[in-house]
């Protein structure tokens, strides 16, 4: 039943307003959190030959993030700081490398996995006894891939990642994540706190109220579930959900094929993510059973036919990949602390979250994945936008939720807002995301 706790979620519903407002929440998660959770740093595709490199950027931490080598595994992750007074070794948020990384301060020169090199004038220094090179390799931190990303954490002593994501990988496995390419790339520089943004997008009890324009998701239960240290949400049975008729009417669906098509339609055409050509083309070729058909019959179809979409444009999906995992994936995956993505078979919408430069800052990457033969993946800039209302005309399904957002914002500040009752049942996730925050920021 609806009203029962699902998949381990407890029942501590209120969270306190002092997880927004108090004034020391921001430090301790500085110097408990960030330091020592994983967090993607950049795609693994970023990341081609030698010598090239991204920076991850996280409060006062810049990652550099480099290729060592030709192998998968050939990557080294250290801080982005000259061990000789404190410059960032680079300004680029990506680049490529020589055989050394130079300081452009003062010249001191640095190995691609950060041993010191060369120093000018280094005779200057005999004698001197905090002059010593091996003590002046630039610190590394841990880094790691899965799901086609680059991960790292400031902790040595952190856990593998590999262990951090085992109750999530063997679910998401057979979506092959690691080769979806990016269609577009979208970074908002919000001015909400980070934590606003992460429960909006965790959690699907929003959308009968907060999507309106082209679905009516009313009806729509999205129960929650822990997996691990992290969470998600799948869509569970409901009634047939209205859509707007391109007449500006509302129609209500007679058939599941139609329920099915008009929902795909409206995140094709507003979204530009989770259903892209081949989904909906392979939602098209639906339009042709009989009335009659049996919703498990039309969804096996539309497996089929969508793996046929994607054979058409040179790609394939692992042979692991059926109708059980693929239901068994869920809608919504919160990767604690600051990563959520919707899998489908035409590839994932994921966001990544970070803190800006104050409290009511936060910098918020947004990315399309979809699937293409080798060579055919599109070349994708990043796009940065500064404000929700810069990015308005970018993407009608997303900016509805953004229309929340800063009203959020500024509401749990309020002395009139104790804290928030979340849903039990559609909100775990938001609860399961503070108690976790308040576990590591102890």
């Amino acid at each position: 039943m609806m009203n029962e706790l699902t998949g381990g979620i407890k029942a501590d519903i209120f969270i306190p307003a002092s997880d927004w407002r108090d004034p020391d929440q921001d430090r301790r998660e500085a110097e408990l959190l960030w330091p020592r959770t994983w967090q993607m740093a950049c795609r693994e595709s970023d990341l081609k030959a030698k010598g090239d490199y991204v920076v991850y950027d996280i409060l006062d931490e810049s990652i550099l993030v480099i290729k060592t080598g030709d192998g998968a595994d050939d990557i080294h992750a250290m801080y982005n700081v000259c061990q000789h007074r404190g410059r960032k070794l680079t300004e680029r948020a990506k680049g490529k490398f020589g055989n050394d990384i130079a300081c452009r301060f003062h010249g001191w020169r640095f190995g691609l996995t950060g041993e010191l090199k060369h120093v000018p004038f280094e005779g200057d220094w005999d004698g001197c006894a905090a002059f010593n090179k091996a003590e002046l390799t630039i610190p590394a931190v841990q880094v790691a891939r899965w799901g086609g990303w680059v991960w790292i954490n400031q902790d040595a002593d952190a856990i593998p990642l590999a262990e951090w994501l085992k109750d999530v990988s063997p679910v998401l496995e057979p979506f092959d994540l690691a080769a979806m390419r990016p269609l577009w790339w979208k970074t908002i520089i919000a001015d909400v706190n980070w934590k606003i943004i992460v429960e909006a997008f965790c959690e699907g009890y929003h959308s009968g109220e907060t999507h309106i324009s082209g679905i009516n998701y009313r009806e729509a239960p999205m129960p929650t579930q822990v997996v691990g240290e992290h969470a998600m949400f799948y869509n569970a049975p409901a009634p047939f959900t209205e859509y707007k008729t391109e007449k500006g009417g509302w129609a209500t669906p007679k058939t599941f094929v139609e329920h099915f098509w008009a929902n795909q339609k409206h995140l094709y055409s507003t979204l530009g993510a989770i259903t892209l050509e081949p989904g909906m083309k392979a939602t098209e070729r639906l339009l042709d059973l009989p009335d009659d058909t049996p919703p498990e019959q039309t969804l096996a179809l539309f497996f089929d036919y969508q793996l046929d979409e994607l054979a058409k444009r040179g790609v394939t999906l692992p042979e692991t990949m059926n109708m059980e995992k693929w239901f068994a994936a869920g809608t919504d995956w919160h990767i604690f602390p600051n990563s959520i993505f919707l899998p489908s078979l035409d590839g994932a919408l994921w966001y990544r979250i970070r803190p800006g430069k104050h409290h009511d800052q936060a910098v918020f990457d947004i990315w399309s994945f979809g699937r293409f033969a080798p060579g055919a993946e599109p070349v994708v800039e990043q796009e940065i936008y500064h404000g929700f209302e810069a990015f308005k005309g970018n993407c009608e399904f997303l900016e509805e939720d953004f229309l929340n957002m800063e009203a959020v914002n500024q509401g749990v500040k309020s002395r009139g807002f104790k804290g928030a009752v979340t849903n039990p049942v559609q909100e775990g996730t938001v609860a399961h995301f503070h108690r976790k925050l308040r576990e590591w920021c102890a």
